[in-house]
């Protein structure tokens, strides 16, 4: 039992870390965004990128560290749920090398971004509302887990709208959502690593 207590309480620091990262590094996307918006895009598209794409890459890695605690209360979901953060991992990442292309070999981001740039992101948006998802429903079935459960679920809300908007008026309007979206994912994924982290304290 003191052996599985220290295992929890180690997989707990580790959540804490990556999701608290995850957190600090949306909000300072968010931000680099609105200055971006409010310089009349005089700032590169890159500033923004880089912290969203490290941020979620903490979220998803964030993901992985759960897995063993959401497995407890539905294993299977818990097995689809890793199953596709490693798809948005890996649609983030292509996404990722098809940036650092564009600025280093190219003239940057065009305006309105390439097809298969979108469609991709669209993947991963996909990708990440099934992992969320799927985690929540997880913990949503276990005793006292309910509030990690509510915060997963809000970020998988803001992706869900952007898929809407999307869907209804284009990928280009859905990701401008991000202005205001990214700001609640921030606050979720904040709100995660603290969770986490009064458990470590506890514990």
């Amino acid at each position: 039992m003191e052996k599985i207590a220290t295992a929890i309480s180690h997989s707990n620091h580790w959540q804490s870390r990556l999701f608290l990262s995850a957190g600090s590094l949306m909000a300072f996307n968010t931000a680099m965004l609105w200055l971006r918006h409010l310089s009349d895009y005089k700032i590169s598209i890159i500033w923004a990128a880089i912290p969203a794409i490290l941020a979620f890459s903490c979220a998803v890695f964030g993901l992985f560290k759960l897995y063993n605690q959401a497995s407890l209360g539905a294993p299977f979901i818990a097995k689809v749920g890793a199953g596709a953060a490693l798809l948005s991992l890996g649609s983030l990442g292509c996404a990722a090398g098809w940036i650092f292309f564009l600025f280093s070999f190219g003239q940057g981001m065009p305006t309105p971004p390439p097809q298969g740039f979108l469609l991709l992101i669209g993947l991963f948006m996909i990708a990440m509302v099934v992992a969320f998802s799927c985690m929540a429903l997880s913990f949503f079935s276990q005793e006292g887990q309910k509030k990690i459960a509510w915060l997963l679920s809000l970020p998988v809300a803001m992706w869900l709208l952007m898929i809407v908007v999307s869907l209804q008026q284009g990928m280009a309007v859905g990701l401008s959502l991000d202005f205001y979206t990214n700001a609640v994912i921030a606050a979720a994924f904040m709100g995660l690593g603290a969770s986490f982290k009064s458990r470590v304290v506890q514990g």
